[in-house]
């Protein structure tokens, strides 16, 4: 008796078909995104209802050619058949969410495949019928073996790519469609001609009907498949949601870290990004950062830039800024701000010369004035400069040897970079020092002031003396030229300066009172103290509580406080109206010494000892000395110059009938001694300085 396919049990192994294919994709895609391993607890249900279907597309397809035929099942052969089939969903549950590599890797998991899904189907038909292998012919085994490698092969192939997208549910449906139809036809194709041509054994009275059995399977199998695919989905459901809210968390966390790595004014990383990727150099992995160079940058006078135009436009000036400053910087180099109007950045490996080079460009590129509104603003920009090599390299060592190289570079006069090295930090602890000491210099009465006459060369005559502030500390005598500017940068030089003047008006009005009435004072002040607003009012106090006439004394002013002639006009005129005298201090040595002498009336022009050291053996020099000279005289000031040292000094300059003062005559004395120099001018017969004083 012939076998032939029945109608309505081909409908149903295609929908178990379709069912199996439909569990594989839920389960393929929720093992990838799971990533657990498949011998888990919690994926048994998987594993048999994957098996099960498995089992059944193979089952229902052998009874569709026997629904007329009763016959009694060999269940042991049924379940090896059911657990090769779990043994199938497991490697194909194992390996399909791992992908495939290669070919080679292909081929090997499509011939597993195919002798699992071969044995299981050989399995099931000796458990339904009494069949004699030897007997079928050969050319069916090979037909067979070739189908089914083009199943497993297709199934592959179907199933890695559908799972590679993103796919909606209809979306896996139509998957699963296609799939269950295709699997089905290629089933049918390879068997009708093996069960057609095959003749049944005995029927059995007491036998089992093969709809009935195949209709118990399906059941059997569609409910560990729809468990297994419930399941699956719930789960996947739930996966997705907590996807989408960790794509959110990190998505936020992204924003955050963001926001605190930027600097929300300029856009730039902060200091927060600086220092982590600092740090990130410092443990460069592989070796190839050997060195790193940090760069500090600052604003010379930035707070002026805010108190001209204002913070908003300070904040504009700083945007433009930056973008200046990156468009001179590599792509590979950050600019981070730190804060206020300082910039940083690291330079991985880096060589002396190329940060000289950087640096020489930003000096270069903030020459030029940034226009904000109506208003050009210049600031000049201070860099410091630290390198370590990365295995001696310290994050806060290195940042405070920048910081101090910054402080150096502005101390050196400002818009200019400096390197760190061990002699800057022996000069930085040298000032620190002086800062610390300065701070009770006046309480402990360690400043005195000496005096140092000026002498008229041309009648001998010492008309006055200049007060000059001497220091005598703990550390030592310190001289001027180095205190001075430290009094400056600390704010010191206030207090200092108006001490100075004190002492020098209460000098002055004790001689007076000694009976020297015609002896005058000249009392130099620093640009800062000058530029007070109430400096004017601060001389006019000192002149009333000392009872000194104001035109015994004379303000020194250097040429640099002249910058801002507008200013300074102003104050000199404040000055003049209570009637001190003012002197232009290392005339020709400063700024613009024309404008200012043309712009501000002054009084008496000091004359730098610079010049006069270059005019012997110099005829260009004296030219230069003497036409200064001429120019003071014709605008009525007295020409005082200064360092004059050697006789033939004085002699040169005796022709030009100036006032010298210098070494010549006397250092700078105390105020006892000083008084004794010009006693002992008073003595002379003939009122000649005829020789150094002595002292």
């Amino acid at each position: 008796m012939a076998m032939f396919p029945h109608i309505s049990l081909i409908f149903l192994s295609i929908i178990v078909s379709i069912a199996t294919s439909y569990t594989v994709l839920i389960l393929i895609e929720y093992v990838s995104k799971r990533k657990k391993a498949i011998n888990s607890r919690s994926n048994l249900l998987a594993v048999l209802a994957l098996g099960s279907g498995f089992f059944g597309i193979q089952v229902i397809g052998i009874l569709t050619f026997m629904a007329e035929y009763q016959f009694t099942p060999r269940y042991w052969l049924l379940a090896l058949a059911l657990v090769t089939a779990c043994i199938l969903a497991v490697y194909v549950l194992k390996i399909l969410p791992q992908g495939i590599n290669n070919r080679s890797d292909m081929a090997r998991r499509v011939l597993v495949t195919a002798f699992f899904m071969k044995a299981v189907h050989f399995l099931g038909l000796s458990g339904v019928l009494d069949v004699r292998f030897s007997a079928i012919s050969p050319g069916y085994y090979v037909l067979s073996a070739i189908t089914v490698l083009g199943i497993s092969y297709f199934s592959f192939r179907f199933v890695l790519k559908t799972n590679a997208m993103q796919v909606t549910e209809k979306q896996r449906l139509k998957n699963a469609t296609i799939l269950g139809f295709v699997l089905t036809l290629l089933y049918y194709t390879s068997t009708k001609t093996f069960y057609t041509n095959m003749a049944l054994p005995e029927a059995t009275a007491d036998g089992m009907g093969a709809i009935t059995m195949a209709v118990f399977v399906a059941s059997i199998v569609a409910l560990l498949l729809l468990s297994a695919a419930n399941l699956a989905l719930v789960d996947l459901h739930a996966l997705e949601t907590e996807t989408g809210l960790l794509q959110q968390v990190k998505a936020s966390e992204s924003r955050f870290r963001t926001l605190a790595y930027t600097d929300q004014l300029t856009g730039v990383p902060n200091r927060h990004w600086f220092f982590a990727h600092f740090r990130e150099l410092m443990d460069s992995p592989d070796g190839k950062v050997e060195s790193v160079g940090v760069v500090l940058l600052d604003f010379d006078d930035f707070k002026s830039i805010n108190e001209l135009i204002g913070h908003d436009g300070g904040d504009q000036f700083l945007k433009k800024v930056v973008e200046r400053l990156k468009s001179v910087l590599p792509a590979t180099i950050s600019l981070a701000r730190l804060g206020g109007d300082e910039f940083v950045f690291a330079v991985p490996n880096a060589k002396k010369q190329y940060l000289e080079r950087l640096c020489q460009n930003i000096l270069l590129i903030m020459e030029e004035p940034i226009q904000i509104g109506e208003r050009s603003v210049a600031s000049g920009i201070s860099l410091g400069i630290s390198c370590q090599k990365i295995t001696e390299l310290n994050e806060e060592s290195l940042i405070k040897q920048a910081d101090l190289a910054l402080f150096m570079a502005k101390s050196a006069g400002k818009e200019s970079y400096e390197f760190f090295s061990p002699d800057l930090l022996d000069s930085s602890i040298r000032k620190q020092e002086i800062t610390a000491a300065l701070q009770q210099a006046l309480v402990n009465g360690e400043f005195s002031v000496h005096y140092q006459p000026q002498v008229e060369l041309l009648s001998g005559r010492v008309i006055g003396f200049e007060a000059l502030l001497r220091w005598n500390s703990a550390l030592g005598a310190v001289p001027p030229s180095e205190f001075i500017p430290v009094a400056e940068e600390c704010g010191a030089i206030h207090s200092i300066g108006e001490w100075v003047l004190r002492e020098a008006c209460q000098q002055l009005s004790a001689w007076r009172r000694e009976g020297r009435p015609d002896i005058h004072v000249s009392v130099n002040v620093s640009a800062k103290q000058f530029l007070d607003p109430e400096f004017a009012e601060k001389v006019a106090r000192i002149l009333i509580a000392t009872n000194v006439p104001a035109e015994c004394v004379e303000i020194e002013i250097t040429e640099s406080v002249m910058i801002d002639l507008d200013t300074a006009a102003a104050l000199v005129e404040e000055l003049q109206e209570i009637g001190v005298k003012l002197a232009i201090d290392d005339f020709g040595t400063g700024y613009s010494s024309l404008n200012a002498v043309k712009n501000i009336q002054i009084d008496t022009l000091k004359i730098d000892k610079s010049l006069v050291d270059e005019v012997l053996g110099s005829d260009r020099s004296m030219a230069i000395l003497a036409t200064i000279i001429e120019l003071g005289k014709n605008l009525g000031a007295d020409v005082v110059v200064e360092g004059l040292e050697t006789l033939e000094q004085v002699t040169l300059m005796r022709q030009y009938e100036v006032i010298g003062q210098g070494y010549y005559f006397s250092r700078p004395l105390p105020a006892d001694k000083a008084a004794r120099v010009w006693d002992k001018y008073l003595e002379q017969p003939d009122g000649m300085f005829h020789a150094p004083v002595l002292y």
